[in-house]
């Protein structure tokens, strides 16, 4: 029961993530636009045959397509309005595996970005169809919006949902914050590298992480049970790193999200949690501090 509670974590952690989004006054209020592409395709037909020993045969000789792009795009010509549309952008291409390429037009122009990926996206899967392997589904869901905002900063968050027809789906969730005066983002690099602020702020991750595998169970889970039963090499006695996504600025805190794999087995879903500002804020860099005071 417990795997399959934290299975389906990622679900939730998205859904959560989303209803927790601020509707804070600020720089951006009013200068958000939200641009869609989207593309859902059904076909009953015979799907190309694949051979008899693939593993990737599609039971019911259908084809299933869908593409969906949601993307909030800040409007304007501000340095930081153009670096919150050029990270978007890059997200795409760096974290679906069906984009072919990066966006190379105009940056200001918010539909010919959505567009572009949708139009890259839907011809990738159109020459997977006709592959022999070809398992009779491609989905893929990104979003990419507004989270949090204060008078110094703004944090957008971007996501990606992608069926390839196996086992199970795979997601992804981050986000990132960008200092208002001149689009400066802010992730990892936001805590000082002092040894002993570090090994600190490693305590409390280890103990959010044992809140978090502790969840749905009788009896609390330790140290010990963490670095042996749920994490990887990259949670450790000895090393506690940071997740591959740095974490991002919210109403209550500092959001930490290890991704699908990243730490421990699918099974566990993506942990996350968030340190209150009052734990951490000592932990800061001089720049990230300035930001939440």
């Amino acid at each position: 029961m417990k795997k399959v509670l934290l299975a389906l974590s990622a679900l939730f952690l998205i859904a959560a993530l989303y209803s927790c989004k601020e509707q804070a006054s600020g720089f951006f209020s009013g200068d958000v636009t939200v641009k869609k592409y989207e593309y859902h395709y059904y076909d009953a037909r015979v799907a190309p045959e694949p051979p008899a020993d693939s593993e990737y045969k599609n039971d019911d000789d259908s084809v299933h397509i869908s593409i969906s792009l949601e993307l909030d795009l800040p409007e304007g010509n501000s340095a930081l309005a153009h670096r919150v549309r050029e990270w978007v952008s890059e997200q795409i291409s760096f974290n679906n595996q069906l984009s072919n390429g990066f966006f190379a037009g105009n940056l200001d122009d918010a539909q010919a970005i959505v567009d572009f990926y949708g139009k890259d996206l839907l011809q990738t899967i159109e020459k997977d169809i006709e592959a022999p392997i070809f398992n009779g589904h491609r989905s893929i869901d990104i979003t990419a919006s507004k989270y949090y905002e204060n008078d110094k900063c703004v944090t957008w968050l971007f996501t990606i949902y992608e069926y390839m027809g196996g086992a199970h789906p795979s997601q992804t969730a981050y986000g990132a914050t960008f200092r208002k005066s001149d689009g400066r983002m802010f992730g990892n690099d936001m805590f000082s590298p002092d040894w002993d602020n570090r090994n600190k702020l490693d305590s409390l991750i280890v103990e959010s992480l044992c809140a978090y595998f502790s969840e749905g169970v009788d009896e609390k889970i330790d140290d010990d049970q963490l670095f042996h039963e749920f994490t990887n090499e990259k949670i450790t006695e000895t090393m506690v790193a940071l997740p591959k996504y740095g974490p991002w600025f919210s109403q209550t805190g500092v959001e930490f999200v290890y991704q699908q794999y990243e730490i421990t087995a699918y099974a566990f879903g993506m942990p996350s949690f968030t340190l209150p500002y009052e734990k951490v804020k000592g932990f800061l860099t001089p720049a990230a501090a300035d930001l939440v005071k």
